[in-house]
């Protein structure tokens, strides 16, 4: 009967002993080897935030017409140019011209006119064009904001074009260039007049002297007259921060009037104009001198 006890006791202590060895075996195994609750809760609460912020709009690119070196590799932008960068340092938007605004306001002596010219300096801002967002330059200067949209236009009979969709003047009339003003606020006008420098697509637009664009107000009444020179612009596929090659205009005003403006094509008629007329003045010269040179032979076998 001792024998049993004691056997029984010393099994019951082998399996403690047991026991106690796994146990002393998991916490050293944890102690050397912890697992990673805390990091993976980490590691995917930074995926989920960089997700969220790879899906917001890229922002809108803002600069001065002074070149910055905040981004390497940034495209140089032409001299006298207005340009607007994307996140990348790469030009989206180019646009080089002259613009004075002939604004009318209603004064104490009746209808009165300012003239407004853009300046060379003005602050820039701008939005790149992308599949789902069309391009905008804005252009501002002390008591003025000017806005130019634009749009891609895909008639089935054309080839893909870009476009003039709005362009809008924002002023206050306590600017105290408005002298005498009456209805003292701020205004905005805009154009009404669809496809303005309509451009194929790949290709800027030159025009030396547009025609006169007329703004609107809200009702309708035709309150400035913008008038552009030397306007050269484009604001899709722009190449190595370098316009791409124009299309002029159709028409310029010439003392007020509009005239005809010489196509492309009048280069090419005119070299080849020009290289017929040489080749004819050749062959001519030629047959005269054959006809000298055998009279003389004739002179020669009379003597």
């Amino acid at each position: 009967m001792d024998t049993l006890t004691n056997c029984g006791q010393t099994k019951l202590k082998h399996q403690i002993s047991l026991w106690i060895l796994k146990i002393v075996t998991v916490l050293l195994v944890r102690k050397t080897y912890p697992i990673p609750e805390c990091n993976i809760a980490k590691k995917w609460s930074v995926s989920v935030k960089l997700s969220f912020k790879t899906q917001q709009n890229p922002p809108v690119t803002e600069h001065f017409l002074a070149p910055t070196d905040d981004v390497l590799g940034r495209d140089v932008a032409p001299d006298f140019t207005f340009a607007v960068w994307d996140a990348n340092g790469k030009i989206c938007i180019l646009a080089k011209f002259s613009a004075s605004f002939k604004i009318a306001y209603p004064s104490l002596g009746g209808e009165e006119h300012i003239s407004v010219n853009v300046p060379e300096d003005a602050k820039v801002k701008g939005i790149c064009g992308t599949f789902d967002r069309e391009p905008l330059l804005e252009l501002s200067w002390t008591g003025f904001q000017l806005f130019m949209a634009f749009t891609t236009v895909n008639p089935k009979e054309k080839q893909d074009t870009w476009e003039l969709l709005s362009m809008e003047l924002l002023y206050d009339t306590k600017n105290p260039l408005f002298d005498g003003a009456t209805n003292v606020g701020k205004k905005i006008v805009r154009t009404l007049e669809d496809g303005l420098f309509a451009t194929l697509y790949g290709k800027s637009y030159f025009c030396p002297s547009p025609d006169v664009i007329p703004m609107y107000s809200s009702d309708k009444e035709k309150v400035v007259l913008a008038r552009m020179k030397d306007v050269h612009l484009q604001v899709y596929d722009v190449q190595m921060g370098k316009f791409s090659p124009f299309q002029r205009c159709s028409l310029v005003r010439i003392g007020g009037l509009p005239e005809p403006f010489a196509q492309d094509e009048t280069v090419p008629i005119a070299v080849g104009s020009t290289l017929a007329v040489m080749s004819v003045l050749v062959v001519i010269g030629y047959a005269l001198w054959r006809n000298l040179a055998a009279r003389k032979t004739d002179y020669d076998n009379m003597a």
